[in-house]
């Protein structure tokens, strides 16, 4: 694979004046080396032993790979620290860029391991506790030369976490099976749909069969996989949900605080919440946000099915911590509780919702770990980089315009001469001769005003769509060039969004082999910021 860099925009304008090193670092994080970091990190204590036991006794259960497990065993060791990173659990991984997510990941932990001397475990955080199964539910497939969502039908209408749906293992193969029907038949097809179907079979539920897929994918890497709303691993949390409990109000004023202060330098709000926001949800088969009631001193649901005091709220956490989670906020001060954390890998919205969080951290007397971005990157077919070269676009240009404009240029060099010309001085020929026989229709009878600007128009009409048949027919004249647009918009920029956000890695390993992963994951990435294109 031949890689070449780009300097895109991200998705944000906060994201994007980060990752270009023009953003004033200071005023939203805390800036500073991973040596520096590291000896921060060694300074304080976890719940090693706990911890590594849990994840220990989930990773068995998935039969991850002894490289996995030895992870797990590093993060006793006093010294050890992770580089962390995390998406939902989206069906068959979701879009390209949670793969992209967990190559940042693992290569960036292997690099720090190397350079500083130390265990660094890549560790990726399942957002299995997500309740907002419309975001994971499908998969993008290309048909007809267009983006179709293919949405798996059995959970469209599901409010759960993603952890605690079960999935009927038939039914979701037979989605599977039609969702590789679009990719078409390859040397490699039947047994990746084996191999899809296999950690179908293993799964229990929708976060599972994610978790199943990950680490088939990564096995050799030993990524470690935290199920965010796993009960073994919330009854580990229950002492930090009560701080976060009694702490509420100076989370809130915190995180305003941090909001105002980069509202004044120019930047929009990433986190919508409202002052009686008490940052954890409660759940007792459906996700409830919990709010603080100041006048009557207690935490409630919007929908009034609870209301705890303080210790009633204790109580429960003690007694059912499997019951709560965390939300935007307070999910990062969770991780950096369980976690050494030498550095998160963040998507473009992540960076942008982390720099509020800078005040939050500093209340619990904490730094942020440094936030380095996740690879981006577009993956050029070497069909795709044929069409390029033929329609003498650059991958840049796709990217930053699409090809309407090229087209659309391309169309008026290759229309008979003076065509658009030619049309207009018709229209206008047309409405002279129009308003003579209006003016000559006015003398007979002044009511035929109306009756003869709607002739006009309908006119007017008639040309435009002659002008339209014969573009058409020119374009279907030229149909092969003319799909060569159609064919590199769909592959690089489909949808007019970023191909990391739509096209799944399913599809590039039926083409390419089921090593593409692997393969992806020896490319070698610098940490620039650049957005990679990698020709395959």
């Amino acid at each position: 694979m031949e890689v070449i860099e780009l300097s895109l925009p991200a998705t944000n304008r906060l994201a994007t004046e980060y990752v270009e090193g023009t953003f004033p670092v200071h005023e939203a994080f805390h800036p500073c080396s991973f040596e520096q970091r590291l000896r921060e990190l060694q300074k304080r204590t976890y719940a090693r032993e706990a911890l590594a036991d849990h994840l220990l006794a989930y990773h068995q259960k998935f039969q991850a790979s002894r490289e996995t497990i030895a992870n797990i065993e590093k993060l006793r060791q006093r010294e050890s620290v992770v580089v962390i990173g995390g998406q939902q659990a989206g069906l068959l991984t979701g879009p390209l860029y949670t793969i992209y997510k967990i190559i940042s990941i693992i290569t960036l932990a292997k690099q720090q391991e190397q350079k500083l001397g130390v265990p660094v475990v890549p560790v990726f955080w399942m957002a299995s506790e997500d309740h907002d199964i419309a975001e994971i539910n499908y998969v993008h497939v290309a048909e007809a030369g267009k983006v179709k969502k293919y949405v798996y039908s059995p959970l469209a209408k599901e409010k759960r976490m993603a952890a605690h749906i079960e999935m009927d293992a038939d039914e979701l193969m037979g989605w599977v099976d039609d969702v590789f029907k679009t990719y078409g038949e390859t040397n490699v097809t039947n047994e990746l749909r084996t191999y899809i179907h296999e950690c179908i079979a293993k799964s229990r539920t929708v976060a599972d069969f994610f978790a199943n897929v990950v680490f088939a994918l990564f096995a050799k890497e030993g990524i470690v996989v935290v199920d965010a709303a796993h009960p073994q691993l919330r009854a580990i949390e229950r002492e930090w949900f009560m701080t976060l409990a009694h702490e509420h109000e100076a989370i809130t004023h915190a995180l305003q605080n941090q909001q105002q202060h980069l509202e004044r330098l120019g930047y929009k709000k990433a986190i919508d919440v409202t002052p009686m926001c008490a940052h954890l949800f409660y759940d007792d088969g459906q996700r409830r946000l919990l709010y603080y009631d100041d006048a009557q001193h207690c935490f409630y649901t919007k929908d009034g099915m609870y209301r705890f005091t303080h210790d009633e709220l204790r109580q429960r956490i003690e007694s059912e911590p499997q019951s709560f989670s965390n939300n935007v906020v307070t999910r990062p001060l969770m991780q950096e509780w369980l976690f050494p954390t030498l550095a998160f890998i963040a998507g473009p919205g992540e960076i942008a919702y982390w720099a509020e969080l800078k005040q939050v951290f500093e209340h619990f007397q904490w730094h942020m770990p440094p936030i380095v971005p996740r690879l981006s990157a577009t993956l050029v077919e070497r069909h795709i980089a044929t069409d390029l070269a033929d329609v003498h676009m650059t991958v840049e240009e796709v990217l930053t315009t699409g090809t309407k404009r090229a087209l659309e240029e391309w169309i008026r060099n290759n229309q008979p001469a003076a065509f658009d010309e030619t049309f207009r001085e018709a229209k206008k020929q047309m409405a002279l001769i129009h308003e003579q026989l209006r003016q000559l229709g006015m003398q007979v009878d002044p009511h035929l005003e109306g009756v003869m600007l709607k002739n006009a128009e309908r006119m007017e009409t008639q040309i435009d769509y002659l002008q339209q048949l014969i573009t058409r027919r020119m374009l279907q004249k030229h149909d092969v060039h003319v799909r060569k647009y159609e064919r590199i918009e769909l592959s690089l920029r489909p949808n007019n969004m970023p191909q990391e956000r739509v096209w799944n890695v399913l599809y590039y390993m039926n083409r390419y082999g089921l090593d593409f992963v692997d393969r992806l994951l020896h490319v070698d990435y610098r940490w620039n910021g650049m957005h990679k294109i990698v020709y395959i």
